[in-house]
């Protein structure tokens, strides 16, 4: 059972695990193969398709794969953390190392973030729960063929964060029964309760931020305060400076009925849920999951032995801990053998649990 403390925790861990978005203002070093969509959907079933989600299909230079990998950004990021630039020679971009490795990507804006539909917040609240159904929405488009595409075979979903939560919820709710794969990084289900209540000391009203100054965007989004991203989102010992700020200017916001439903998966046991291979992926020096009364990320083994018991044998749960790394593991260089700076160390390992898993 999930203690007072850590339910205390997770309650603030709710405000904060809003991570970092990315504006689509600032364009990602992007393949040739890619081509955008906006796709209209519903807030849940019954309702019309009054919105839209905006989303990069990008393929490998042989075409589609057969296998596509549908990427899912966490509070305050959008669709570039997972195609972030090339800075100071380093590839932080996710979705070329994806499709190097043979298999396409989908990467979205969640609603309310970059170019998708952003609500009324007075009118519409937007949970994870809300999430996950347009998720489940998208992966029946890209099954059935997006906007005239060849349909894919297969679909791994792969969630930062938020974006996290939401793919356990889609993979979790048995009607959906509809991904193959899936790919969980930063998060557990024990949170730092300590350095949770920094991140929630942050956030503030968007509209009042220079980064949305004039965008019109609604009073009840909420962003973090210029100049606080990188002691929360960040582990400053192996953080380009470069990359901090190219971050800065791109964050997106979050809402406060994904604050309020954040714990709701958690809590509920609907990881439990999941009958397909799952990979979790954890940063050791992630200050939002780690340390005392929290979860241990000293090494994988004891990250696989914190969150098995929070997954189905169907599973298979792997777990990887990336050292030199935070909760933003997408923009934290990797090192080779003579300690240069090199693409983002989890990439070359979560490919490579795909490609066991489920070929491109």
């Amino acid at each position: 059972m999930i203690g007072r403390r850590l339910l205390v925790s997770l309650a603030i861990v709710v405000l904060l695990l809003w991570s970092s978005p990315v504006s689509t203002a600032h364009a990602a070093t992007r393949s040739v193969s890619c081509q955008s969509y906006t796709v209209p959907v519903a807030l849940a079933s019954g309702q019309p398709l009054q919105y839209t989600i905006y989303g990069e299909l990008c393929n490998p230079p042989g075409g589609p794969s057969h296998t596509v990998q549908l990427l899912i950004p966490g509070a305050t990021y959008g669709h570039i953390y997972w195609d972030f630039p090339t800075i100071d020679g380093v590839a932080y971009s996710y979705v070329q190392a994806a499709n190097a490795a043979g298999y396409s990507t989908f990467n979205i804006d969640r609603l309310g973030t970059g170019l998708s539909s952003h609500p009324d917040l007075s009118v519409v609240t937007v949970t994870m729960y809300t999430h996950a159904f347009i998720v489940h929405e998208i992966v029946q488009d890209l099954r059935n063929g997006l906007a005239g595409n060849p349909p894919f075979s297969h679909v791994i979903l792969v969630g930062h964060s938020l974006g996290s939560i939401t793919a356990i919820v889609e993979a979790g709710t048995p009607s959906y029964s509809d991904v193959d794969a899936v790919i969980i990084t930063g998060l557990t289900h024990s949170l730092n309760l300590a350095n949770l209540t920094l991140l929630v000391a942050t956030l503030y009203p968007a509209a009042l931020d220079p980064r949305f100054a004039g965008s019109g965007i609604g009073s009840l989004y909420l962003t973090t305060e210029p100049g606080t991203r990188g002691n929360v989102f960040y582990y400053l010992g192996n953080t380009d400076p470069n990359v901090l700020a190219e971050d800065e200017a791109t964050k997106e916001t979050a809402t406060l009925g994904e604050v309020q439903s954040f714990l709701d998966p958690l809590l509920l046991g609907t990881s439990m849920q999941i009958t397909v291979p799952v990979l979790l992926v954890a940063g050791q020096q992630d200050s939002l999951l780690c340390g005392l009364l929290a979860t241990n990320c000293n090494s994988s083994a004891t990250l696989l032995a914190a969150e098995a018991p929070y997954y189905s044998p169907q599973a298979h749960l792997q777990a990887v801990v990336i050292p030199g790394s935070g909760h933003d593991l997408n923009l934290h260089p990797g090192r080779d053998a003579q300690g240069h700076p090199v693409a983002p160390a989890w990439y070359t390992i979560g490919l490579a649990w795909a490609l066991q898993n489920l070929a491109p």
